[in-house]
C-alpha cells in the first residue's frame, strides 16, 4: 500500500499486562517489535496503561487511527490488572471498528510467540474476556 509515495504500514498494538507488577505494550509491523515501552512498580502499575499506549504511539509518531488491531494476554495473570487491559483493548478495538484478540498464556508463551498467535486470532467483534485461572481475591466476603 502507498500513501502520498510513503510505504504505510500496518501497525499492530500488543497489550500484556499478566506479569506480576509489571506490564509491556509493544507496537508491531510486519511481525515485527518496532517499539516496547515497560512499566514496572507496585500492584497500580496497570492504572498507568492508557499512559503508556499514549506516550508509545506519540514516541513513533503514529495516531490511534492508525492501529490495524490490537492484541492482549487475557490471562492468567493479576485479576485488575487483566480487567483493565481487556476494557481498554475492547473499547479501543469498538470505537476504531479494528480486530482484536485475547489471548490466554496457558502455556507460558513468549511475547513474540503470544504476537503470533494474536494475529491469526485477530477479528473484529471479537472482544477480550479475562482469564484468571482461578477465584478473584478482592475482598472478604460479607456476613449477613
Amino acid at each position: 500500500m502507498k500513501k502520498n509515495n510513503r510505504l504505510v504500514k500496518k501497525i499492530f498494538l500488543f497489550i500484556n499486562t499478566s506479569k506480576e507488577k509489571e506490564l509491556d505494550v509493544f507496537l508491531l509491523s510486519n511481525n515485527k517489535i518496532i517499539d516496547k515501552l515497560s512499566k514496572k512498580g507496585d500492584f497500580k502499575v496497570s492504572e498507568n496503561l492508557l499512559k503508556i499506549i499514549n506516550k508509545l504511539l506519540k514516541k513513533n509518531k503514529v495516531e490511534f487511527t492508525q492501529l490495524k488491531g490490537i492484541i492482549a494476554v487475557s490471562g492468567p495473570g493479576p485479576f485488575t490488572s487483566l480487567r483493565i487491559a481487556a476494557a481498554v483493548a475492547n473499547t479501543l478495538a469498538f470505537v476504531l471498528k479494528i480486530p482484536i484478540a485475547g489471548i490466554a498464556n496457558k502455556e507460558n508463551l513468549s511475547d513474540m510467540q503470544l504476537i503470533t498467535k494474536g494475529l491469526k486470532e485477530m477479528k473484529i467483534g471479537n472482544y477480550i474476556q479475562p482469564f484468571y485461572n482461578q477465584e478473584p481475591n478482592i475482598t472478604i466476603a460479607k456476613k449477613y
